[in-house]
């Protein structure tokens, strides 16, 4: 089995002025590679001591780093680096350096992505509440987007910002007008205590998912076998781990250990161009469903046997879990072969589904309605709360999300409430009936799921958004 046979895509961040990823830029995709065969005993638990090693380190950094006090420092890598080097805490667990830094760096990873998040969060907070001037909303995201300055205002200190900065912030209190001393003590007063509720302390139970450098690693052949050699907790030894494809890489690698199967799985970071298309002009709105995939406001359907392959999933689940004699349960691992098959199947189908209707359509913007957290609001009556919960709508947004950054398309969202029973004709609140969307104010008849799709259509281009992707005003880095 070959590693393009198996590979999965995963989106990463970039942005420009437009919202559309810039002239020269990459994106992320994962490359998977497997071993093969069973790994034995002695070396599962070789490899299980450095997972423990790796998840006792991210928790190690987590704690020290994961607090107000060193928000500005996690931004600095080398900083962060040469105090734990000087800890000695990579000695006192005897955890090798290619494993021991990347498991810091992953740490530190993740406490950024935290902080993007609590900004965020305290942004959209902002924009919500009608309490907050344009000036006061402008404060707090210049603190937020400003490092020192926010480390200042949360810690109660006074550290020196750059002239440049310094000239900005003080422009930027300037335009709070009169009594800007206690407006701005009140603004600061409600980012610390924003901050507070939204920050959360990380920790890390997985021991079973590790990094390794490039210098810990290296690919070769043993016995007639292709395979990779891993550094190990013994000085100058590796173990080999024969490979079901024979490719050969050069970057960071992150391990994921089955222990049921005895087996690893390699994922490999792999950075591509985006592609970019002329004749991608058009603007769409799409509805997702549970039974039809992608709804587009054209009228078009793409992945009609979406509900049907979920349906076949969730009763074959209920079957194996409901059967009344346990002798014609399926064995353990008959079961999850049959499932991660049927699972594999679906995940193509819904690749192969996005790809077909961003060539047919051609968009150079899709616009779509924000899902619910709970998708039962979607389809209350309906009964089939299982096949409710089987919905993959996390994985068909995640898919759309990358194809489209892949191919330089802007996915922008739009306010979804009464979508489904405002007419795209006339504006005015109709009704369903089945699965026709009538308007008893002008007679407008449609199917409703293509009705949403150009009420989302409408939405987006009226200006109704919630945000965009990837656009250049998301707070983070």
């Amino acid at each position: 089995m070959s590693a393009e046979n198996t590979k999965t895509e995963t989106a990463s961040q970039y942005s420009g002025d437009n919202g559309l990823p810039q002239s020269g830029e990459k994106i992320c995709k994962a490359v998977h590679q497997y071993s093969k065969g069973k790994i034995s005993g002695e070396n599962m638990d070789v490899l299980m001591e450095i997972g423990h090693g790796c998840m006792v380190t991210r928790n190690y950094i987590y704690q020290r780093y994961g607090g107000i006090k060193s928000l500005v420092k996690v931004y600095s890598g080398y900083e962060v680096d040469s105090e734990v080097r000087a800890s000695g805490f990579r000695e006192k667990i005897g955890l090798p350096s290619v494993y021991f830094s990347s498991s810091v760096s992953r740490a530190l990873a993740d406490i950024k992505i935290m902080w993007a998040q609590v900004r965020n969060r305290i942004n959209d907070d902002v924009s919500r509440n009608e309490r907050f001037s344009p000036e006061d909303r402008h404060y707090i995201r210049f603190v937020l987007k400003t490092d020192v300055c926010y480390w200042n205002i949360l810690n109660g200190k006074s550290s020196p910002l750059s002239d440049k900065i310094q000239s900005v912030y003080e422009k930027v209190i300037a335009d709070l007008g009169g009594e800007r001393g206690q407006r701005v003590k009140n603004l600061n007063r409600y980012i610390c205590r924003q901050t507070r509720k939204k920050l959360h302390k990380q920790h890390t139970d997985n021991r079973l998912r590790f990094t390794i450098k490039k210098q810990g690693y290296r690919y070769g052949e043993l016995d007639g076998e292709h395979g990779i050699f891993l550094a190990t907790k013994a000085n100058r030894q590796r173990m080999f781990i024969p490979l079901t494809d024979t490719n050969v890489y050069d970057r960071m690698l992150d391990i994921s250990l089955n222990l049921q199967k005895k087996s690893i799985e390699i994922v490999i970071p792999i950075f591509v161009n985006i592609q970019r298309h002329k004749d991608y002009v058009n603007e769409i709105g799409i509805s997702l469903g549970v039974w039809n995939m992608i709804t587009t406001s054209t009228g078009n359907v793409y992945g009609s046997s979406f509900g049907k392959m979920q349906q076949e999933i969730s009763r074959f689940i209920l079957e194996e879990n409901y059967r009344e004699k346990s002798e014609n349960v399926s064995g353990t691992q008959n079961y999850q072969a049959r499932k991660e098959k049927m699972d594999a199947a679906l995940k193509n189908y819904v690749n192969m589904e996005i790809n077909r209707m961003l060539a047919q359509e051609k968009p150079k913007v899709v616009y779509m309605v924000k899902l619910p957290r709970n998708p039962g609001m979607l389809m209350k009556g309906t009964g089939d709360t299982h096949l409710l919960r089987m919905w993959k709508k996390g994985f068909v947004t995640e898919r759309l999300q990358w194809k489209c950054q892949k191919n330089n398309i802007k996915i922008v969202e739009v306010i979804g409430k009464g979508i489904g029973r405002e007419c795209s004709a006339c504006g005015q609140v109709g009704y369903a009936d089945g699965e026709k969307f009538k308007c008893s104010a002008c007679g407008f008849e449609e199917n409703k799921k293509v009705n949403s799709a150009r009420n989302t259509l409408n939405r987006g281009k009226s200006g109704k958004q919630l945000n965009k992707k990837w656009s250049s005003d998301t707070l983070g880095r």
